[in-house]
């Protein structure tokens, strides 16, 4: 009997369980490589000692989750294989039930024998060897060790994406970004403008409005708005406004792109987004792989390595149902690596990646990338025999943001009617 396949996947967030799990079932020996002390990913909070200003550094900070983070999609976007949350938890989680679903997955599925915490992942290289298959050596800060398959599951949400911060260098306030976010006390009675108008910067904006004394949510190029936009004065304590894009500081003074001044400032907050771990641009250019701030490209499928395909990177695909694009992402994985699907020839994979990197250059409209995304993915799940979860989502996304424009404060709190749940 040959001996199986082994493979490396680097992280033990819900891409890298999900895959894991997969994986395992599929006759594949799995190591899950997790550079934590835990696992989780972004969704297991790192307490955060003191305040964090970007101009100073985000080393060593892991996790971009604080205590009152809530879900801003329901939990029918968010299943595991197998193992749905439990019906008495909230339609729009908050993390501890996310986190607690994820340990709970990991212990059905016999996983956490299979993770090797505190190890951080540095690089990848090819190695020879009297096995006519390529083989890979993934480094760690612990050591090497040599597999078969590698699937980076870092994901695309894992380091702040931050604006040109030159025009903000001035600024005598606190420059800080979303991904230290803890606790809107730190704020009380403060002045604050807000960068971003995507889901971080509405929540926090509205978090951040029970304390502050004001709260300037402000525009940045590549914001989407998420909300039907609030005009005049809102939130907590009728303290929030919005405003255009800041172009500048003078001192504690914000300037912004239309010329209005917001005075007296005394923190400047990104909520500017988040792009894949740096490291990952850094260990791959010796494979062909490279990366912009949005995605690791050109991947076959969005998922392959066009040249080396025993070589996959998972989550490179905006389609804000990311459990469920992990499902089906795992699923072609192992039955590619077992042998029971292949892919077309080499140059065919590299023009398909080619165009791939193409279609997500540049800012495209929101809406019609989640479309092509959601089409994707139901391409995944019929290429390994399952019915495509497209519709099903389609509708709940549907569903979602007519509540979330309509309610904005309350949307995750208003009870579904029971012929819209899906398990």
């Amino acid at each position: 009997m040959p001996a199986k396949k082994e493979v490396a996947i680097i992280g033990a967030g819900p891409a890298g369980l999900i895959t894991g799990s997969i994986l395992k079932k599929s006759g594949l020996a799995v190591t899950i490589f997790e550079q934590r002390e835990c696992l989780g990913g972004t969704w297991a909070i790192q307490p955060l000692s003191e305040r964090v200003d970007i101009r100073n550094g985000l080393s060593g900070i892991y996790s971009p989750t604080y205590p009152s983070l809530r879900c801003n999609e329901p939990k029918q976007t968010m299943a595991l294989p197998d193992y749905p949350f439990p019906d008495n938890f909230p339609y729009y989680p908050g993390h501890s039930e996310v986190l607690a679903l994820l340990h709970g997955f990991t212990a059905h599925n016999k996983l956490l024998p299979l993770i090797r915490f505190n190890h951080r992942f540095e690089s990848l290289a090819p190695v020879s060897g009297s096995k006519p298959e390529r083989r890979w050596k993934v480094k760690t800060n612990q050591g090497e060790a040599i597999f078969d398959g590698v699937v980076l599951c870092n994901g695309r949400f894992f380091y702040p994406m931050l604006p040109d911060i030159e025009p903000l260098q001035s600024f005598c306030g606190r420059l800080e970004h979303s991904f230290s976010y803890r606790s809107p006390e730190v704020y009380r009675e403060q002045r604050i403008a807000v960068m971003g108008t995507g889901p971080s910067g509405e929540d926090l904006s509205r978090e951040i409005s029970h304390c502050a004394s004001r709260v300037f949510l402000c525009a940045h190029p590549g914001s989407r708005e998420i909300h039907k936009p609030d005009w005049g004065h809102y939130g907590a304590h009728n303290n929030i406004t919005r405003h255009q894009h800041i172009v500048g500081c003078d001192g504690h003074t914000v300037i912004l792109s239309n010329g209005e001044r917001l005075n007296n400032i005394d923190v400047i907050l990104l909520c500017t987004g988040y792009h894949p771990d740096p490291v990952l641009q850094n260990a791959l250019p010796d494979t062909g792989l490279s990366g912009n701030q949005y995605y690791i490209t050109p991947l076959y499928l969005n998922l392959f390595h066009p040249q080396y395909p025993e070589l996959a990177v998972t989550g490179m695909d905006l389609v804000s149902a990311p459990f469920v694009l992990y499902r089906y992402q795992a699923e072609v994985i192992a039955r590619y690596l077992t042998g029971q699907i292949h892919l077309p020839s080499v140059a065919q994979r590299q023009f398909a990646a080619k165009q791939q990197s193409l279609r997500t250059s540049g800012k495209v409209n929101f809406s019609l990338r989640r479309k092509a995304s959601l089409k994707h993915l139901g391409r995944l799940a019929t290429m390994v025999g399952f019915e495509s979860p497209a519709e099903k989502l389609i509708k709940v996304f549907a569903k979602s943001r007519e509540r979330r424009r309509s309610n904005p404060n309350q949307y995750r709190d208003i009870p579904w009617e029971d012929e819209d749940r899906t398990h």
